[in-house]
């Protein structure tokens, strides 16, 4: 995979109806430069909080430390954990980590420290079940972690745009014996780095800041856009894909365009990337050509990742952008040189490619399918940037959420019926919240019979609540699932597991299985407080005969629930890392749309919310490539019943009734010359290889002929993806936009806001611009990608490519790799002055 290195010379062209000149890249200068002697070593002192712990409803034990998160692995124990991160020279080779604990001391617990949830598809994949508690690690005597700390490096950009390499050394302020009961706790760390200096250090240039990267159809009318930006000062270059396929020799037409990008890099100092084209048609276009790569049907092609995880891989423009690894070198995505980019695990589990991720450039993708598009989407840029400044509706964010997973744990309370007569018995449930709101009673109707059979039925109807019925907010909700009115409890013993579809997220949490056995009946159900925040209720059980005589008496206290896309989108800290709006400026108005507020109902309070016109807009919860919505509090009567439709492409279905108006809800958006920077948290979103006819095709491929052509629209027309369809409405919509290509993944719980995945990428876009003040797109997008990277890849390859205490997963490898800009990544956000 080698660049072919032509006669060099230094040209000056005028492309074709642009009217500005266009230097092409010296391909044979020497543009390295070589490093005077530099030290060569890092030290750091860090001391650790002190560790406390308290034991929950569940009887483990949770550890905290303040100033550390979290080390999630799961199944394994929860335990804290600190990240320092290093810049050292960009290219330095050998890095190598010492680390010393301080104080370490011997500590004895009582019970078990509480095991990792495991995260979740935001969309259901077929044969994946979560991992349960490691019962071999919980059973070992060895310590875990294995180790006081794990290391990555990488090279990438810093806040600066600048070059550097990237030390990742986390600290591990705790170590667990499960077996013995034992806890090995540091006051503190010495942590030494030593590396050899780079071969070579990168120039220091600005010749050109963006390049934009399109086909030459598109080239007269990008001519505005360049105007444009060079009038405010960023150095702009156009390049065709087909000067460039022409110029560059690779594996195939995207490895030829990341060797362009590279020596932009190098010679000119660019540091954003705009890849203008899409797919060649709205109704039918490829999308993929082999494994690799979409060629044939695309205006731009498109890398594909290998990944496999609920599908065979998805759009990755994260390739176009990390262009080196470790001591500088360049980093092709196939490292074990088998013509496959992008592998993860083969049939052993090891990893077939190691890749740095890291972004070298900001690389964002309009996504035009047409020159009509490509002149929409450059005014709507050149409009946004000379009239944002100063605008009034520009300081306001709009989120828009509910809750993501239905995180109950068993409350199994446990009625002993042996020693009773046979007869009518009532089961009442009834919650209270912790501002002392108490809510209505749950009463179930059973018979204790042991002359018949057993009848117990699965019962989740909690969306026919009276309570509910007025909205939300609501009252505290008690749901008892396990048994129904008019069930017998007979002779015989029975038990049912409930499946997805009847009991969300039961695979994880276990907590609406049926169960009678030995004269014992299981009693489990639901407990939540349908409010913003309210993630606390104690629940009281009790069951009377017929007589009204109380025969059993019971509490869960301190039971917990959370609607996860409110805290990820919220004001509020939850272990320490907040949501959205926790990291927004002050001055930024908070335009709050939940389901749990009763501001989310459907798709007209959203259609109508967005088009006041805000500064910002973020959609957390699940999605399909035409849709994105979420759930309301405790998902009533489950998924089928308690889902809300939030903004979908379009609402013409091969099902009946055929139609739903508006045909095209996000042509009802009216925020006319008010657009948004937008993040969409969900699955496929910005899955933007879609077509209308394959959309369409998508689920008949499946029933007729057991075939997934992995449309992931089930039907649903759609001529173009949510995260680009958003962007390309020339008067309305957003600016931009940055959402999964593949199935997201999130942290249902209490960890909704600290787990890997989904969650965290989206708000931390938020935290790098209103803690960091990133005002350039481009440069708050690498940066999330760049902090998410150092925050979870927490060990090297290849010298140890998996960690089994604390390894960088498939899920932390998706996340970032599919987390794609349609946008310009040199947008002024805000505008200019």
């Amino acid at each position: 995979m080698k660049k072919i290195l032509s006669v060099a010379i230094v040209y000056m062209i005028v492309l074709s109806g642009l009217g500005v000149a266009a230097v092409s890249v010296n391909r044979e200068a020497d543009y390295r430069t070589y490093p005077v002697a530099m030290d060569t070593s890092e030290k750091s002192t860090v001391d650790f909080s002190s560790v406390t712990y308290s034991k929950g409803v569940d009887g483990y034990i949770r550890l905290e430390c303040d100033g550390t998160d979290y080390l999630l692995n799961p199944g394994k124990p929860v335990l804290p954990r600190t990240v320092q991160i290093f810049e050292l020279p960009f290219g330095v080779r050998n890095v190598h980590v010492n680390v010393e604990v301080k104080g370490m001391h011997e500590q004895t617990i009582d019970s078990q420290i509480v095991p990792a949830p495991a995260p979740v598809p935001l969309s259901p994949i077929d044969g994946y079940t979560p991992p349960g508690k490691d019962a071999a690690l919980y059973g070992s005597h060895q310590p875990f972690p294995s180790s006081w700390y794990s290391y990555n490096v990488g090279c990438g950009l810093n806040g600066e745009m600048e070059h550097v390499t990237y030390v990742t050394v986390n600290l591990y302020p705790v170590r667990y014996v499960p077996g013995d009961s034992l806890l090995y706790v540091a006051d503190g760390a010495d942590v030494r780095i030593t590396y050899d200096p780079p071969a070579f250090t990168m120039p220091k240039k600005d010749t050109y800041e963006l390049v934009i990267i399109a086909p030459q159809k598109f080239s007269d009318d990008l001519q505005p856009l360049i105007e444009h930006k060079e009038s405010h000062g960023v150095s702009t270059f156009l390049e065709t894909t087909d000067d460039i396929y022409a110029r560059y020799d690779g594996t195939d037409e995207p490895e030829k365009i990341k060797y362009f990008i590279k020596d932009a890099i190098e010679q000119w100092g660019t540091k954003y990337v705009m890849l203008v084209g899409g797919l060649k048609s709205i109704l039918y276009a490829k999308p993929r050509d082999n494994a690799n790569s979409g060629v044939t049907g695309w205006y731009v092609p498109v890398r594909y990742s290998n990944l496999v995880s609920g599908e065979p891989g998805y759009p990755c423009d994260l390739y176009y952008a990390d262009i080196y690894r470790e001591g500088g070198e360049f980093d092709d995505w196939d490292s074990n040189g088998n013509g496959i980019f992008a592998e993860w695990t083969d049939e052993t589990g090891q990893p077939e490619d190691i890749l740095d991720l890291y972004p070298d450039v900001a690389v964002g993708r309009l996504a035009c399918r047409s020159v009509q598009e490509v002149k929409d989407v450059v005014n709507k840029i050149i409009t946004y940037e000379t009239t944002t400044y100063n605008a009034d509706w520009f300081d306001s964010i709009m989120v828009a959420s509910g809750d993501g997973f239905l995180d109950q744990h068993d409350l199994d309370f446990q009625w002993d019926t042996t020693e009773l007569p046979d007869g009518q018995y009532t089961i009442y449930g009834q919650s209270k919240n912790d501002e002392g709101v108490t809510g209505p009673a749950d009463a179930v109707n059973v018979t204790l019979d042991r002359s018949a059979s057993t009848s117990l039925n699965f019962n989740h109807d909690d969306h026919l609540n009276p309570a509910l019925q007025d909205g939300y907010p609501a009252p505290p909700i008690t749901e008892i699932v396990s048994v129904s009115d008019g069930d017998v409890l007979g002779s015989n013993d029975y038990s049912y597991t409930p499946t997805e579809s009847e009991a969300y997220c039961n695979t994880l949490f276990w907590w609406a299985n049926v169960s009678y056995e030995n004269g014992v009946l299981h009693i489990r159900g639901k407990s939540y407080d349908p409010q913003p925040y309210g993630n606390v209720t104690d629940v009281h059980l009790w069951i009377e005969n017929d007589n009204g005589d109380v025969v059993f008496n019971d509490y869960r206290n301190h039971t917990e629930m959370y609607y996860e896309g409110e805290w990820v989108t919220g004001a509020k800290s939850l272990h320490g890392r907040g949501g959205a709006l926790y990291y927004m400026p002050e001055r930024f108005e908070q335009d709050v749309v939940w389901t749990s507020n009763g501001r989310f109902t459907g798709q007209e309070d959203i259609i109508n919310a967005f088009s006041e016109g805000h500064g910002f807009a973020f959609f957390s919860g699940h999605g399909s490539p035409g849709y994105w919505g979420d759930q309301y509090p405790g998902i009533p009567g489950n998924r089928q019943y308690g889902s809300v439709d939030g903004l979908t492409v379009s609402q013409v279905s091969p099902w009946f009734p055929w139609i739903k108006l508006p045909a095209f809800p996000m042509k009802k958006l009216s925020n006319t010359g008010m657009y948004p920077v937008t993040v969409v948290g969900g699955c496929h979103n910005s899955l933007f290889n879609v077509s209308l006819v394959p959309s369409v095709l998508d689920i008949f491929f499946l029933m007729f002929f057991g075939k997934n052509i992995y449309m992931h629209t089930y039907g649903q027309p759609t001529p173009e993806c949510w995260g680009w369809y958003i962007v390309k409405m020339p008067d309305t919509g957003a600016i931009a936009s940055m959402g999964n290509t593949g199935f997201g993944w999130g942290w249902e719980g209490e960890f909704c806001t600290v787990g890997a995945g989904d969650g965290w990428i989206t708000s931390e876009f938020f935290r790098q611009y209103g803690e960091h003040e990133y005002d350039i797109l481009g440069t708050a997008y690498a940066q999330t990608q760049t902090s998410y990277i150092s925050h979870f890849k927490s060990f090297t390859l290849p010298e140890c490519w998996w960690f089994p205490d604390s390894g960088w997963d498939s899920i932390d490898e998706k996340a970032v790799q599919q987390w794609v800009l349609l946008g310009d990544p040199s947008l002024r956000i805000g505008g200019y002055p």
